[in-house]
C-alpha cells in the first residue's frame, strides 16, 4: 500500500509508526487465507474501544477499492 504523506500529515499519523506496524503485521499474517484473517480481526476488534475513531482517520488514506473492502470487514466485523 503506497502512503500518501500529505494525507498522514492531515490525519496526524506518524508514518514511521505506520510502517512498523505494517510491516509487524504483514510478517505475523502473511501465509493465512481470508477466512483466517478474518477471524482474527473478530478476535482483536472486540478489545478496540475507538474503532469508530481510527477508521475516520484510515479511510481517507484508501483508496476506493481498499475503502470498499474495509466497509465490507467492518459489516463482518459487526455481526
Amino acid at each position: 500500500m503506497k502512503i500518501d504523506n500529505e494525507k498522514l500529515k492531515k490525519a496526524n499519523i506518524d508514518k514511521e509508526k505506520l510502517n512498523k506496524m505494517k510491516e509487524k503485521i504483514k510478517k505475523e499474517y502473511s501465509g493465512k487465507s481470508e477466512s483466517e484473517l478474518m477471524e482474527e480481526l473478530k478476535k482483536v476488534s472486540k478489545n478496540i474501544d475507538n474503532k469508530e475513531k481510527i477508521l475516520k482517520k484510515l479511510k481517507p488514506l484508501l483508496n476506493k477499492k481498499q475503502q470498499q473492502k474495509l466497509d465490507k470487514i467492518m459489516k463482518e466485523l459487526k455481526k
